[in-house]
């Protein structure tokens, strides 16, 4: 493995954060070197700068994707709007890099190997734009690689199976009539309305065994007078859960909690439920990862599977095309956290990544 390399591509793409949908400097940086490694190359996918890379051995087998994402973080600091690479999507864009070329070189032997270059992660839409694009319509299983915090893994450890949370933004807005302070029974108080169907959410019951929260995170009516009756607000309401099948229920609740409230109360209620699958993984692709850890790591390197209440767009690829999917976490010596405006890692942690995903893709295309 090509150590200088992978160094060389993570400190171009970190200099040129930029935010989901307009990685357009990133975008043109990793096609170019894949082009320039002699891979098929389809930029612009689904519209986007997203990036697909296909080696084909023309044999049958496996058809394998090594998906990594590009976006960086917004931030405004001391006034100024900046983007960030603090959720380490240029170190997982370089891995991916670097074990493209070291395999490039050494070829497979059966099935074909796409290397999906992803945008917008953070906007959890990414994924979705590339599965529409239809180029990986025949793809049987795929494996994405993810930085983790010091808390979760340190330096020369990795996790097999990093299971992410389902997430389920809601955004609500409520329509009542507006009145004077002093003549309520004139009006229909949206921000009531609002109070009751946080309590409602609140009372809202689930699985205790299956990990799940459910909270509202903002509640806006706007400008206008203190002693006015507000006849709009929007609210905002953070769902997730571990699990796929109580994630549906606890939204149906959710449903019947919103609209009941609203309509006892006499407001009108519009909602969106925008819902990001949680994780799901064959037992195939998970003892691959283990193999391929700890040949790199050793026994003591593989560390148990990772829980987060965090979520992923990866997870739309198995959903959606029903290929089989396993997905690593990369111990790297990672503070203060992720999408803290001073993420910093151990940049070592970049080799041992490069080679788990080289053992990966020859375990199942040689």
């Amino acid at each position: 493995m090509d150590r200088e390399y992978v160094q060389m591509i993570y400190e171009k793409l970190h200099v040129i954060p930029e935010p989901g949908f307009r990685e357009y400097k990133t975008s043109e940086l990793i096609s170019s070197e894949l082009e320039k490694i002699g891979y098929t190359v389809h930029r612009n996918v689904g519209d986007t700068t997203g990036i697909i890379a296909v080696l084909n051995s023309k044999q049958d087998g496996p058809i394998l994707g090594i998906r990594a994402d590009m976006d960086a973080l917004t931030y405004a600091i001391n006034g100024n709007i900046e983007y960030r690479h603090s959720c380490g999507h240029d170190a997982h864009s370089s891995m991916v890099l670097a074990a493209a070329k070291e395999i490039y070189s050494m070829g497979i032997n059966k099935g074909k190997l796409y290397l999906i270059f992803q945008p917008a992660e953070e906007l959890l839409a990414g994924a979705n734009a590339m599965i529409n694009s239809g180029l990986l319509n025949d793809m049987t299983e795929i494996v994405g690689i993810h930085l983790r915090p010091i808390q979760e893994a340190k330096l020369s450890q990795a996790a097999a199976a990093l299971w992410h949370s389902a997430a389920a933004p809601v955004r609500i807005k409520l329509t009542g009539v507006g009145a004077h302070g002093a003549r309520p029974h004139l009006g229909v108080n949206a921000v009531e309305a609002a109070v009751l169907i946080t309590n409602a959410i609140n009372a809202l019951k689930a699985n205790p065994s299956i990990s799940h929260s459910i909270k509202v995170t903002k509640i806006n009516t706007g400008a206008g007078p203190d002693n006015a009756i507000p006849d709009e607000a929007n609210m905002y309401v953070d769902v997730r859960c571990i699990e796929n099948n109580e994630m549906e229920t606890i939204l149906e609740k959710l449903r019947i909690a919103i609209e009941s409230t609203a309509k006892a109360n006499g407001a009108n209620v519009e909602y969106t439920i925008d819902l990001c699958p949680a994780a799901e993984y064959t037992d195939e692709l998970i003892e691959t990862n283990s193999e391929a850890i700890k040949e790199t790591l050793g026994e003591k390197g593989l560390i148990k599977n990772l829980y987060t209440a965090g979520s992923e767009d990866f997870h739309f690829y198995a959903k959606r095309l029903g290929c089989k999917a396993g997905y690593l976490g990369l111990g790297s010596d990672l503070t203060p956290g992720l999408h803290h405006k001073d993420m910093k890692f151990n940049r070592e942690a970049m080799y041992y990544g490069v080679d788990i995903l080289i053992k990966v893709i020859c375990k199942r295309l040689m």
